[in-house]
Formats: C-alpha cells, structure tokens, sequence
C-alpha cells in the first residue's frame, strides 16, 4: 500500500490532482485538437492542449523545448484550477457535480424513474398484505394507534401495548409523528405503509446521484436500481411498519453528501437520526468519527501535497520537460477527459474534507455529532424512557445478556455474547456486504454500520441476529454508499498506476455486479411475491373479517386478535387479546383463523365469558370461524386513564 493511499484518507486520489501522472502509452500529442477535457472552473470543456482560457498550449512548447520555468507555471496554473474546484466543493457552492459537465446528474430522469419503480413495488407488496390480514407482527397495529393519538393531538398511549401504556415508555420515536398530519386526513393503516414506501423510495435519489457524481451515471443508475432491490429494504416492508424506515432515508443524504465533499450537509442530514430511535444516536457518533478521521488525513495529504508540488516544480518536472511536456501534467489531464475528472474528483473531495474541518484537521461537524448523538442516546435511555415507563426503566436491558439493568456490563461477557452464534451471524455479515459485491470494505465509510450490528449481535434475542426481520434495512444505505466510495477509491487508484489486477475489473464491472446480485436475490426475498398470484387473492375468510369489523362502531373500545388489530386500531381504541389485565372492552372480535389461539377454542362463546369474569357478552356476528360479542352487562365502557410516571 502507498503512503497516499491509506484505507481512513478523505480520497486516495487526493494527492493524484497535484502529482505528475504516468504518460498513457496510446495518448495522442497534447494539441488544440484534442479530446475536450471538463472545465471545472466553468462547467464547460477546456481542449486537452489547451489551459487557462484556452491561451497556453501543453508545456507551452514541443517535447523538448519546455523550460523549467514555463513547466512550473503551467503546474501552478492547473493547480489554481484544482484549489478552484475544491473551495466550490468545500463551501458547498460546486455540489457533487463540480468538475463535470453542467446537468451530467442533476437532471437525470432515471434515478427517479427507479425511485418511483421501488415505490410501487414496495406498495403493492405491503397494501395487499395488510388487505389479506397477514400481518408479520403487531408492529403495524401499535404504531396506527400511535399516529391516531398524535393526530388528535393525544398522549401516545397505545392500548395494544397494554392498557394505558405510553408508548415513548418503550422507545423514542417521536419523528414517526410526521405521519399524524396525513393520517388525520386518510386515517388508515394504509398510509403509513405508504408512507414507509415512500421513505424508502427516496433514499434511491441521493445514493443513485453519488454514484453518477463519483462514478459516471450508468454506474449511477446501475447502483441506484440495486439498492432499491437490496433484500434489507424488502425485509423492511415485507414487516409492516417500523420506525426505522425514517432513517433510511436520512443515512442515505447524510453519507452520500460526506463522500461528495459537502460535509455541513452530511450533518445536518445526520442531526435527526436521534428522533428516529434511540439506538441512533450511536450511528450519528460514529458519522462524526469518520468525519474527524477523514478530515485529520485530509489535512495530512493536504500538507504533504503542497510541499511535494514545489519540489516537483522545481525539480522533477524541470528536469522531464524536455521528454514528456506535451504529454504529462498536473493530475493526467492531458491523458483525456476520464483523468482529468477523476484526478479533479478526487483531489477536490478530499480537499473539501480538509477545509470544512479547518486548520490542522479539526472538524467541528464531526465533533457536534458525537455530542449530538451520545447525548441523544443516554437522554433517551436514561430519562425519557424511564420516565414514561410503569417500571421507570429502560425495558430493553435484559435482552442484552451480560448487561445489566442501568446499563452495567463486564467486557469479557460481553466479547463472547457478541461472538456466539457465528453459524447465524456471520451469515448475515456476508449477505449484507454481498449486495455491495464486498466493495464496501474499501471505505471507511462501513465503519458506520458497527454500532447497530454490535447492538444486534450482543442480544440475546436470535430474532435480531438474521436476515429475516427489519433490522438490516438501516444498514443498506451505509453499506451502498461504502461500495461507492471504494469504486471511487479504486479508480483514484488507477489514476496513481497502483490499482491492481482485481481493482480494474472492479472498477470496470462493479455496478453491474451489484445489480445482478440484487437482481438474482429478489427472487429469494419478498419481491418475487410480485408474480405470485397468491399475493393478490382475498379468502373468503378474509372477507369475513372485514364483515365483522364493520359490526363494530368507530371510536368504541374492543378487544381482538392479532390479524385484526391495525384496521381496527384506526378508527377505535384497540386492545389485543393475547395481553392479560385487559379492562373488559365494549366489544370483542375473535378471528379463530389466527396465530394467536391455535388450535383455537372448542367453544367460543365459553371462552369469551371466561376471558373477563362478572361481565356478558353477546354473540352478534359469525361467520367462518370470525365471530364478534358485545357487550351487554354491565353496561358502559371502559374509560382510558393513561399509565403516568411518578
């Protein structure tokens, strides 16, 4: 490995804009006939001779005639033209397209065209999964009854949880209240798994744009189509509706904008993970890590760069100026325009990292996000939590095995809690960089992705270990822009003559290989339900149940089974019947199709009597196997007094 291209460096071609390039052994002599090369400076083409307005020609002379004096000043010239480009990046005025022709991303069609493919998929898939009452958990039922009570503009108390339970006493996720506005419109389950669809749609536009500003837009469009197909997004809306879906859209701006330069935007795009869930602000700090390591080896290569360019100026291109000025300079330009983008690319977003953190590598953003997230996240743990929660504790302690209520832990416990169950874990590891064809582990910028998987995996609950729940969805976006960031890396690489064998072939094929795994896994996770005819189909079961909840009024309370519980929890004040202590409810639904009571009672009717004693129900409704009892004695209702603290 050379000295500039350590792994944790803002840009390994950072040092590739001010030293001199290998000749291209079929490059044509610099003239005004050239290939056009892209003006960074203005956002048009400069011809491959031509420099500076078009006024000095290559080496300002032929092969052997150069002097010294004119080489230093061509050298200095292409210089300002790159400092040109790196300041525009760095106060954020050049975007992630400096350096390329005007329009070559933003206004690309395609990435939303893929976007809106994503969310129509992602549509279809979970609507209709809700329509045939086959719910993966009681997720979605929990937070309809969340959104319905900020829509009112109510405490969240959410009586699926348990009755009078405050949901920020489970975890913090106050930004799903975004959605209450619309629910109050269209008060249905329906629109937050539109909403999660549309969220994760989104996410394609910045992550397909950071790959056409690195990479070119075919490779853009390429990775932004895997990664709308990436099985950690279709495992998040294969179950229901989670919090989570509102950071992948926030990590997927955060990290695209840090690896294009814009480092005020990689922030502030950060800053509201701390309201999507707790455990957040962890990768919030470990952004402001990599940002303060990028930034300190930014203002290292920053410093060794100006140093050697003075003593090529002098030295080195002085004494080659008389062999090789009419086909090398600063950052390969004259090789044709693929150099002259590339060595501008990567000497401008290594730059920008080095002069938004400042003076000797102090990154200030960097440093707000560590604070900002930390903070966030003991707040939450510690107060807001406890607060709102019957046992004033966080609830989640005992699922962290050698952690102890508070928090209290013994590392060595711990280590070998983290490392068990490999035959699970280790799996899950490999598909999720699968998708990135391993290019991820070629940034720093995976890095991201360890607090959530160390979480994951020092639980004692298998369920977060694997690939079959939600989990993974927050970790494709870093796990993207990682592979992005590494083809960029590898093309910095073949720019400097040091990219190897297995690095050309990536570069040349990444995107494509990227595409085709997602491709070819989307037939093992839920987007192949797409042709599945069963995906579509409504049991008269189905039918039944929508009968018997018509039974039921709106705004009464009612108990009912697990399949029931989000249409329900939209338009009344929901218990489900698998919790004990429930107060007897106005009316009770009983779906003997369900998961939760199989095999189901012999007798129905029995059953409910005996679920609250002193109280009569009466049989209203039946109908394949779903039955609805109302409430006859005593009369009136249950009247919701919500769990307080203290």
């Amino acid at each position: 490995m050379q000295p500039d291209e350590r792994w944790l460096s803002a840009e390994p071609g950072a040092a590739a804009g001010t030293t001199k390039s290998r000749p291209a052994p079929d490059a044509a002599p610099a003239s005004a006939g050239g290939p056009p090369v892209p003006d960074a400076r203005t956002g048009g083409t400069w011809d491959a001779g031509t420099r500076e307005a078009g006024t000095r020609e290559a080496g300002t002379g032929e092969a052997g005639t150069g002097e010294a004096g004119t080489r230093e000043a061509g050298v200095t010239r292409e210089a300002e033209a790159i400092r040109g480009v790196q300041a525009a990046r760095a106060d954020g005025t050049g975007g992630p397209d400096a350096g390329r022709p005007a329009g070559s991303t933003r206004h690309d069609g395609v990435p939303w065209l893929i976007a809106l493919g994503v969310f129509a998929a992602y549509t279809t898939l979970s609507v209709f999964r809700l329509w045939q009452l086959d719910p993966a958990s009681w997720d979605l039922g929990i937070f309809t009854e969340y959104v319905k009570q900020y829509a009112h503009l109510q405490a969240p108390i959410v009586d699926i949880k348990g009755a009078g339970f405050n949901l920020l006493g489970d975890h913090f996720h106050p930004i799903v209240a975004l959605i209450a506005p619309i629910f109050r419109l269209v008060p249905t389950p329906v629109t937050l798994l539109v909403a999660q669809a549309a969220l994760v749609a989104v996410s394609v536009i910045p992550v397909s744009r950071a790959a056409a500003a690195r990479l070119g837009t075919g490779a853009g469009r390429a990775i932004g189509a895997a990664y709308g197909l990436s099985w950690g997004l279709q495992q998040l809306v294969e179950n229901d509706f989670h919090e989570i879906a509102f950071a992948v859209p926030l990590l997927a701006c955060s990290l695209s904008a840090l690896i294009c330069g814009r480092r005020r935007a990689a922030a502030l795009w950060a800053l509201p993970l701390v309201f999507v869930k707790e455990d957040q602000g962890l990768t919030v700090a470990a952004i402001g890590v990599i940002m303060i390591l990028l930034a300190r080896r930014a203002a290292r290569t920053a410093g060794s760069t100006a140093g050697n360019t003075a003593g090529h100026d002098a030295g080195t291109y002085a004494a080659g100026a008389g062999t090789d000025g009419a086909d090398t300079d600063a950052d390969g330009a004259v090789a044709g325009p693929d150099g002259a983008v590339a060595g501008l690319d990567g000497a401008a977003a290594g730059d920008a990292a080095g002069r938004a953190a400042g003076p000797r590598g102090r990154d200030h953003w960097g440093a707000l996000l560590i604070a900002w997230g930390l903070g966030w996240s003991y707040l939450a743990v510690a107060v807001i939590i406890p607060h709102f929660n019957p046992a004033h504790q966080y609830p989640y302690w005992n699922m962290g095995g050698a952690v102890s209520a508070g928090g209290h832990f013994a590392l060595g416990p711990l280590a070998a809690q983290l490392l068990a169950a490999s035959s699970v874990k280790l799996p899950t590891l490999v598909m999720i960089l699968l998708v990135t064809a391993f290019l991820a582990v070629r940034s720093p910028v995976v890095l991201v992705a360890i607090p959530s998987l160390a979480l994951r995996f020092i639980s004692t609950d298998s369920a977060y270990w694997g690939t079959a729940w939600h989990y993974n969805a927050t970790v494709m976006p870093i796990v993207f822009v990682a592979a992005i960031d590494g083809l960029a890396r590898i093309r910095a690489a073949r720019m400097r003559g040091t990219a190897g064998p297995l690095g050309l072939a990536m570069e040349r094929h990444g995107a494509a290989i990227m595409l085709a795994v997602c491709a070819a896994l989307a037939f093992q996770f839920p987007l192949s339900n797409l042709w599945n005819p069963q995906t579509y189909a409504i049991s008269d079961q189905v039918k039944a149940a929508d009968a018997a909840m018509a039974r039921v009024p709106d705004g009464v309370t009612v108990e009912t089974d697990l399949d029931l519980l989000a249409p329900l929890a939209a338009r009344t004040d929901t218990f489900w019947l698998g919790n004990s202590g429930n107060p007897p409810p106005q009316y009770i639904v009983f779906d003997s199709h369900s998961t939760d009571w199989q095999p189901p009672p012999a007798n129905i009717p029995a059953f409910i009597d005996q679920r609250h004693p002193g109280v009569s129900y009466r049989e209203t409704f039946s109908d394949d196997g779903v039955y609805v009892f109302r409430r006859v004695s005593p009369p009136g209702g249950w009247r919701r007094v919500a769990v307080r603290s203290g």
